[in-house]
């Protein structure tokens, strides 16, 4: 499936299969509009391994991580396990007053996210200038623009009628001296939010089916 499908299915839906009324660019426009707004909705359907160098600094910011759930070890440059990098709440440790009550030097690396930031972490002790350290982080990526000739990843087909709801939202919305397509804007976005909410539960019951059935096999009556 590719973005002439999902452009042929929303004239169809808008009725104007002889595009008469509107251009293919602002689809596309609207559907990368949907996609961002999902990212905002659910950015754990977006989660992606990622792997970066980090900067000659205790204070890093992966332009590759939108959002950053975790940093899971460090890595060589193909993202292979070199050692752990543990996570410490420095925040915790500074309320308890416990930040400088150890002066142990270790090779060992740890990490703690920023407040109030979506992707920003200080790793201890800090890189040197000398040092290549690369590390493998758990991250929320924004979904890449998509264009004329694309074809559809899966995160799209599987929230296809959703996408569509968004689209024909935005387009009913722009009639705005019609009261009949401010009412089917508002229906299109209602059936957007319910699309991705229920694709949401449905991805959720579907890991829980897999990791009881995998409990099962591993601990056979």
């Amino acid at each position: 499936m590719n973005t002439a499908d999902f452009i042929l299915r929303v004239r169809f839906d808008y009725n104007d299969v002889d595009a008469d009324r509107i251009e293919d660019p602002l689809i596309l426009d609207y559907l990368n509009e949907a996609m961002a707004e999902m990212f905002k909705l659910n950015p754990s359907r977006f989660i992606k391994t990622v792997v970066a160098k980090l900067d000659d600094s205790d204070l890093q910011q992966p332009c590759c991580c939108d959002l950053l759930y975790s940093v899971d070890a460090i890595t060589d440059a193909h993202g292979n396990f070199i050692a752990e990098l543990k996570d410490v709440d420095d925040a915790a440790q500074s309320a308890f007053g416990k930040r400088n009550c150890s002066n142990r030097k270790t090779d060992a690396r740890s990490y703690s996210k920023v407040a109030n930031t979506d992707n920003q972490f200080t790793v201890k002790p800090p890189v040197s200038p000398n040092e290549t350290v690369y590390a493998r982080m758990t991250c929320a990526v924004k979904p890449t623009q998509i264009k004329a000739g694309d074809e559809l990843d899966e995160i799209v087909t599987e929230n296809y009628a959703a996408l569509v709801d968004y689209v024909l939202y935005r387009l009913f919305g722009a009639e705005t001296e019609s009261m009949s397509s401010q009412q089917k804007s508002a229906l299109h976005y209602k059936q957007f939010l319910n699309g991705i909410a229920m694709q949401t539960q449905a991805r959720r019951a579907f890991s829980h089916i897999q990791q009881q059935q995998g409990y099962q096999r591993s601990n056979p009556s």
